[in-house]
């Protein structure tokens, strides 16, 4: 059973229950609050057993769908959901597969909830404006990661800064926005790490390290989880060292 939030039920709290600091439970969550229903581009539903017990969740920005799954989710009623819906792109937990007949790219969650011992650096943290994020974010585009158009990136972020489900982090050095961190999501008891930007300048310096040391503490001093979905070949390496530990994988589907 799929039943839509406009039928008076408290999609928060009902998520909140079951969701124990899981990464997409964080980024649906981030999203309702950003972004409450009754927008033309926004849904929000939840899925139920036969008993009208809650075991999962389903949001919609755009054509795009995130899914929260569970062990009790009905996996076939959904994908039939999902594609009635005019489903693009779907972003689950790797270890639910949905029968689409696309191809699904995966990688791997990771996850740290404890400080990282910083050293005595002296750097300048900021909060950059949204054109310097998105200038940098640009420079150091690769095959894993393509921004989206400025217009677009400027509205989603200003709207989302302003209603706390996402930051942005970044360092200075002599005057050049040397690197930048930044959420993608954030909900009361996590928060998912999205770009990571160095300039390529200031690139085998610490200042990548430094960027997402600050951010990390500061997240996990909120009692914050904090994930980040990593390319399947992308920066292992770079974040173990940090203190990162893999647990799980994500699936996204292009439909």
């Amino acid at each position: 059973m799929i039943r839509s939030v406009t039928d008076g039920l408290d999609f928060a709290a009902e998520l909140l229950k079951m969701s124990d600091g899981d990464p997409f439970a964080c980024r649906i969550l981030s999203l309702f609050h950003s972004y409450h229903p009754g927008l033309a581009f926004v849904d929000y539903w939840l899925t139920a057993d036969d008993d009208g017990t809650t075991n999962g969740a389903i949001a919609r920005n755009g054509s795009n769908f995130i899914l929260f799954l569970t062990e009790q989710s009905a996996l076939d009623e959904i994908a039939s959901f999902l594609r009635l819906s005019g489903a693009t792109g779907i972003l689950c937990d790797g270890k639910y597969r949905l029968d689409f007949s696309a191809g699904d790219t995966t990688g791997v969650i990771m996850k740290i909830n404890t400080p990282i011992d910083v050293a005595d650096e002296d750097i300048t943290l900021v909060e950059p404006d949204i054109k310097s994020a998105y200038e940098l974010i640009s420079l150091c585009a690769d095959e894993n990661f393509t921004p989206p158009a400025f217009e677009d990136f400027y509205v989603d972020v200003n709207h989302k800064l302003r209603h706390g489900a996402m930051r942005m982090y970044g360092i200075i050095d002599e005057g050049t926005l040397a690197a930048l961190a930044l959420t993608v999501a954030e909900s009361g008891d996590g928060a998912v790490l999205g770009a990571v930007a160095c300039h390529p300048d200031y690139r085998r310096k610490g200042f990548g390290s430094l960027i997402v040391q600050h951010t990390v503490n500061r997240l996990i001093a909120e009692q914050k989880t904090v994930f980040l979905h990593r390319a399947e070949n992308a920066n292992a390496a770079f974040y173990h060292k940090l203190g990162f530990i893999d647990c799980g994988i994500w699936r996204e589907y292009k439909v």
